[in-house]
């Protein structure tokens, strides 16, 4: 569950289909860097404020669905999915639906938005959405975070 159930104040039944589109919100997206794992999961979170103390939160992947949080329960879930300090985190912001100068509250303050890496073959500087890092090594070069044209021309 994204957000523990004392934070849920309730769940919506909805249609896959409706979680296309343009959603309004902060977008978060899991940021799949390993091109031979498949993973089952939600890989995409809509944020949208209802009131100061209710917020929409919509996901999709291999489970879907929108339910209504507390405000506590969007903190959670920010400290939970963004709150990795890691060069290459496991989820990102979308940077279209979030300004960089102002921040929703529930976002960790040491977020970066459009966070980069240099690629360990060609050292192009990639977005951490567009790096790969393979847990197999390569045949013709040793590296762990490629762009995915090396990732293409090595693999």
């Amino acid at each position: 569950m994204l957000v523990d159930e004392e934070h849920i104040i309730e769940e919506i039944e909805i249609e896959e289909r409706e979680l296309y589109g343009d959603l309004p919100g902060v977008h978060l997206r899991y940021n799949h860097t390993d091109p031979d794992i498949i993973r089952d999961g939600i890989d995409f979170v809509a944020v949208i404020e209802e009131s100061e103390e209710v917020y929409r939160i919509d996901y999709r992947g291999y489970a879907f669905g929108s339910m209504r949080v507390t405000a506590d329960g969007v903190e959670q879930l920010g400290k939970d999915l963004l709150g990795n300090p890691d060069p290459i985190p496991n989820w990102t912001l979308k940077p279209e639906t979030v300004d960089a100068d102002n921040l929703p509250w529930w976002v960790p303050e040491e977020t970066p938005i459009a966070p980069t890496i240099s690629c360990e073959v060609c050292a192009d500087e990639i977005s951490v959405r567009d790096v790969l890092t393979p847990q197999r090594p390569l045949l013709e070069v040793e590296a762990d975070m490629l762009c995915r044209d090396c990732w293409e021309r090595h693999s």
